[in-house]
């Protein structure tokens, strides 16, 4: 972890965050009620989960990476700094060296012959004046000299102590990358372990809900032949399906749609047809008029959502929904056996707004 040129690592997180399931892993078009709850439902709660799971540990894996990039950042200015450092006390050192020489080259001149050159200086002098001149001057070269040399040593112990303290910085930062080195791999680990459980229950459930589709079809195609071509109860349809009930207006068309079908459309899974509906399919005829799905309970749970519901909003859960008339009732195509019915909203249910 000492090396002078560290270069931060950029990641690009594997996948992203992903959308909440897979087109595959949609609710089904048949919305059961939480107590229906099929093999499909249940294995997509079980990749729902895994998913959540596996979000919470990139994230982690972000903020891990992050903060082994800001540790590599402090440890390589930490070592920038220790090399400055030692770059003045390299020079520090030099110019101590050189005046040593040059005082030791001095200490030679002026005492080659014992003391005659200091007292040749001295004594030479004419006059007590120039004396004194002399002797003054030579005091005064020698303690320049030795402030210079001070000077110098002092720098070079405040350097010494500068690269002491880097030196520490250095030290923690390296161990503090190392740590978050050690995190990032793990929850690197993490992720690709809980990837792979995800991706198993995406697949796992993907095929149960094709399974549950091939087969709610082949129970709506036969329950399309062996409806009778027409009968009393059928206002003459040729198709065996009830025509809706004429229902006074209440100035509210959803609510007004609902109601017309009260006791008079059966529950036939992924069907939006007249006189046969499921949750959804219903739903989606009663905001609209026509017959065409505008998707399932997943979709409805990601529509605008309200606090006051008003009639003609939307009350769902992942598992059931139906149209709010007020007064905590719902109309909604119940299940096989049951059809289009009026009852209380069921718990936790929230209600949004098309």
């Amino acid at each position: 972890m000492g090396e002078h040129a560290i270069a931060l690592r950029s990641r690009i997180l594997m996948g992203g965050t992903a959308l909440l399931l897979s087109a595959g892993l949609t609710m089904s078009p048949l919305a059961l009620s939480q107590a229906e709850a099929t093999p499909a439902s249940s294995k997509q709660a079980e990749a729902q989960a895994a998913l959540s799971s596996l979000n919470a540990m990139k994230t982690k894996l972000a903020d891990a990476e992050s903060n082994y990039g800001a540790a590599m950042v402090e440890q390589a200015e930490a070592q920038q700094k220790m090399d400055e450092a030692q770059e003045r006390i390299d020079e520090a050192n030099g110019q101590i060296s050189d005046l040593q020489d040059q005082l030791s080259v001095r200490a030679k001149n002026m005492y080659k012959s014992g003391a005659t050159s200091f007292l040749d200086i001295l004594l030479g002098a004419s006059t007590f004046q120039a004396f004194t001149t002399n002797w003054d001057m030579l005091n005064t070269m020698n303690q320049n000299d030795a402030d210079m040399v001070q000077e110098t040593k002092d720098l070079r112990e405040e350097v010494q102590e500068k690269k002491a303290e880097y030196a520490e910085q250095e030290k923690v930062a390296a161990e503090k990358a190392q740590e978050m080195e050690t995190i990032v791999k793990e929850t690197e680990a993490l992720v690709g372990e809980q990837q792979a459980v995800y991706d198993s229950l995406s697949a796992e459930a993907a095929a149960l809900v094709k399974q549950e589709e091939e087969a709610a079809e082949a129970a709506r195609q036969q329950q399309i032949q062996n409806r009778p071509s027409s009968n009393g109860n059928n206002n003459g349809n040729g198709g065996g399906y009830n025509e809706p009930a004429y229902v006074p207006s209440s100035g509210n068309a959803i609510v007004d749609r609902a109601r017309s079908w009260v006791g008079r459309a059966e529950y036939v899974w992924g069907a939006c047809s007249p006189g046969a509906f499921d949750c959804s399919g219903f739903v989606s005829h009663c905001l609209t008029g026509g017959y065409s799905r505008l998707g399932s309970t997943s979709t409805f749970m990601n529509w605008p959502r309200v606090s006051d519901p008003q009639p003609g909003d939307v009350a769902v859960n992942y598992g059931h929904c139906g149209i709010y008339i007020g007064g905590g009732q719902m109309i909604h195509a119940a299940t096989e056996g049951v059809g289009v019915i009026q009852g209380p909203v069921q718990a936790g249910m929230i209600y949004v707004r098309y």
